[in-house]
């Protein structure tokens, strides 16, 4: 029983003899592309706790989300004022590549099963459903450019972003918990 006991004590997780690897899930967490749903399984793979790996993970990965709904539509406007061609051709190029995606979004909702939603019904969904897929390319930070080029509401934007990231972070943690209890 007390070599059980000084077992459980020696591989316990002590979070001041562990700031190393908490500060690096937290950075790691905000990084884009990364984001808090890879850092989840890296932190639990390091030692720490499920429970505090997703919590960290989902904090973490949530700060950028406000910066980018607010910043990235006056940055682009401000790159319509420089007289740099080719800054001024890519904010052109992402306006138009924005309206167009969501034109053929709003197009497709129209017909079918989707039609009892309403267009921002439908593109709040559908920022959901992309944040909430653990792959690359998806995830907080392209969802919130996504929301912030389609100027879509920011309260509601950021309630679908972040209930998408809470379902990201979760499915990673059941995929670390279960992969490491495989292992």
């Amino acid at each position: 029983m007390i070599n059980r006991f000084m077992l459980a004590a020696s591989t316990a997780f002590v979070w001041q003899e562990h700031t190393r690897e908490i500060i690096t899930a937290a950075l790691l967490s905000m990084v884009p592309t990364f984001e808090g749903r890879y850092a989840v399984a890296v932190a639990v793979r390091m030692g720490m706790p499920a429970v505090f790996s997703f919590l960290l993970a989902l904090i973490c990965s949530s700060l950028p989300v406000p910066f980018i709904l607010w910043l990235l539509r006056p940055v682009l406007d401000w790159f319509y004022t420089l007289p740099i061609k080719p800054v001024r051709r890519f904010a052109e190029w992402l306006e138009k590549h924005a309206a167009k995606k969501r034109e053929s979004m709003n197009e497709k909702n129209r017909k079918g099963l989707r039609s009892r939603l309403s267009a921002e019904t439908a593109e709040l969904v559908a920022l959901y459903i992309f944040v909430a897929l653990p792959l690359p390319g998806t995830g907080v930070w392209t969802g919130s450019a996504v929301a912030a080029l389609f100027r879509m509401p920011r309260g509601k934007a950021t309630a679908a972003i972040l209930l998408g990231n809470v379902t990201a972070c979760l499915i990673m943690t059941l995929m670390a918990v279960g992969s490491k209890a495989i292992i």
